[in-house]
């Protein structure tokens, strides 16, 4: 005989509406292969008038009628935010009720209370949705991996980030253009910083770190860098060197240290995330015991996320003595170490004899060698359009010494054999140095690869090489995923 559950709902917009069709459409599978069935109740909403996918009859303005309704046994939050969220959760947990949430920032935030309340009441928390939408990655890393130590987790948590940068990259639009097409398409909201800026991935690499490394985490712990800055050359030149940019969280332990960061990064072509695109998510696990596993699907959308919603709805009804997941009380507080990355640095220059070696020089004081370098250079009015300058479509220039060879128009790389730099006229070949100086004719970016280094020492160098006066703007650093 199939055991009723009756849900209500605390938010009836993209996910609430997701799961309505999902109960309508699916019931009776569900309850053939779970023996559940389900039934709404009723339905919190901000304001009366709208067209809504339940009668009239359940929907509701007072947050009580459905968290203090003794008919409704779990109750779903999918309106999003801290407040009010955080509170009807508590109090729906202080009535006795199981919870299935999808709100990672409420979570990444609160948790510690939220599971605490959970623990003291005995109710229950489902949050498999609150990452990555629709992919199972919770139950999986909470149960499924259970035996596993993990060493690392990286992954792309972010679907509007990775939207855009795809559309950068496979339909050479600007930053404003992939911004505008994802809004456009419902990916991005009116005012798209949350996602663009990291917070949204920082949220779910929070959760992520706490049950997987049974560590605290909070916001202003993690390295955090947005994708604003990345412009159309970074894209291109990335593709030159074999790379294209994504959006990656990283959770990398170190014995008792670990190194969380969310951030753009160039990703090998023949990386498991380099084919990831548009809205979806991914992300690579790596335990002692099963070794790599990769999670990959669509990590938001109305009915993606709905179907996680309901996962935790249905293990819920057949095992209300499940208990908690996510134990605050046993989880170890950050130690935080800085990793080490190659880089890819792009640094606009001004037209003036020497900078290239003055950057090289600074980069090696601070530890930081070179592996590769590309420019483009656009032609000084001062020298002509033929002046010595590497074109960008040359791809990378290996360097073989302390300088910088940049190939010349239409030739191959430059090998640098000395301390200066050497970029090739354009038509003449390549263009060797043995000695110091460097001979540039226009006013351009220079992008550089380097070997391992620390962000500090990144850090340290590009402060330097900025006040130094020689960038005719502020510099670019991205790290890139080994």
């Amino acid at each position: 005989m199939a055991k009723t559950v009756r849900l209500g709902l605390l938010g009836l917009g993209t996910v609430g509406s997701g799961l309505v069709e999902i109960v309508n459409k699916s019931a009776a599978t569900i309850e053939a292969k779970s023996g559940v069935r389900l039934e709404i109740v009723r339905a919190l909403v901000r304001s009366q008038g709208k067209a809504r996918p339940l009668p009239p009859g359940q929907v509701t303005l007072n947050p009580d009628d459905v968290l203090c309704d003794p008919a409704i046994d779990i109750v779903v939050e999918v309106i999003g935010g801290i407040e009010p969220a955080k509170s009807y959760i508590l109090k729906a947990l202080e009535a006795g009720k199981s919870v299935v949430t999808a709100n990672k920032a409420v979570l990444a935030t609160h948790g510690a209370e939220i599971f605490s309340k959970s623990t003291e009441t005995g109710a229950q928390l489902g949050f498999e949705a609150s990452v990555c939408g629709g992919i199972p990655l919770i139950r999986a890393l909470s149960s499924g991996l259970i035996a596993n130590d993990i060493d690392s987790l990286v992954g792309i948590l972010n679907g509007t980030s990775n939207f855009i940068l795809t559309r950068m990259y496979r339909d050479r639009l600007s930053y404003p253009e992939a911004l505008k097409l994802a809004q456009e398409r419902g990916l991005a909201e009116a005012d798209p910083s949350f996602d663009v800026q990291g917070v949204d991935a920082a949220h779910k690499l929070i959760v992520l770190t706490e049950l997987t490394f049974q560590t605290k985490a909070t916001l202003d712990q993690l390295e955090r860098e947005g994708i604003e800055q990345i412009e159309p050359i970074d894209i291109k030149v990335a593709d030159e060197f074999g790379f294209v940019i994504k959006p990656v969280a990283v959770a990398r332990r170190e014995g008792d240290l670990l190194d969380l960061r969310v951030h753009p990064a160039l990703v090998p072509f023949e990386h498991p995330l380099g084919p990831v695109s548009d809205e979806f998510n991914a992300v690579m696990v790596r335990g002692d015991a099963i070794g790599e596993m990769i999670f990959h699907g669509k990590g938001a959308g109305s009915l993606p996320t709905a179907s996680a919603v309901m996962s935790d709805i249905v293990e819920i009804a057949r095992n209300p003595g499940g208990g908690v997941i996510w134990n605050p009380a046993q989880s170890r507080r950050l130690a935080h170490i800085e990793g080490r990355s190659r880089y890819y640095l792009r640094l606009p220059i001004f037209d003036r004899p020497g900078l290239i070696g003055k950057i090289g020089t600074v980069l090696g004081d601070h530890g930081v060698s070179i592996t590769h370098v590309t420019a483009r250079l656009s032609p000084s009015p001062v020298h002509g359009p033929d002046a010595g300058v590497g074109a960008l479509d040359q791809g990378p220039s290996p360097v073989h010494g302390g300088g910088v060879g940049v190939g010349a128009s239409g030739q191959g790389p430059s090998p640098v054999h000395g301390g200066g730099v050497g970029v090739g006229a354009s038509g003449q070949g390549p263009s060797p140095v043995h000695g110091g100086g460097v001979g540039v004719g226009a006013i351009g970016d220079t992008m550089l690869l380097t070997h391992e280094a620390k962000e500090s020492q990144i850090n340290r160098a590009l402060a330097e090489i900025e006040a130094a006066g020689i960038l005719a703007g502020p510099p670019v650093s991205l790290r890139i995923l080994d």
